[in-house]
Parts: C-alpha cells; sequence; structure tokens
C-alpha cells in the first residue's frame, strides 16, 4: 500500500496536547498548577504559600 499512512488510533502522544506552562511563562495563572503556583509564590517572597488555596496563590501574584 504505497502511499497510505497508518494510525493506531491510540490520539495524541503523551506529551501532545498539554500545555506545557514551563515553556509558556505568560500563561494564564489559572490555567497553571497548584504546585508551579506554589514556586511562583516562592520566587516571589510571598509568606504563607503553604497554607494558600489555588485561588489564593493567584491573588497573591497577582498582587505583587
Amino acid at each position: 500500500m504505497a502511499g497510505t499512512t497508518t494510525t493506531t488510533g491510540r490520539g495524541p502522544g503523551k506529551d501532545e496536547g498539554r500545555r506545557k506552562t514551563r515553556e509558556e511563562p505568560h500563561a494564564r495563572l489559572e490555567e497553571r498548577t497548584r504546585l508551579e503556583l506554589y514556586e511562583l509564590a516562592g520566587e516571589l517572597g510571598i509568606a504563607g504559600r503553604g497554607d494558600m488555596t489555588k485561588s489564593e496563590l493567584i491573588e497573591a501574584i497577582r498582587r505583587r
């Protein structure tokens, strides 16, 4: 069958279709995981970040 292609039908590869926020520093905060927000808050010197929810982390980061 020359000239034809076949697919496995398994959908996208392991990393395809998944947003890589580390590679996209301007990704919306809401699209990041809590862990990513926690790490960003640490870089910004936000105290008390360990007890914050994802929403609270976003709010604190935006205030910086």
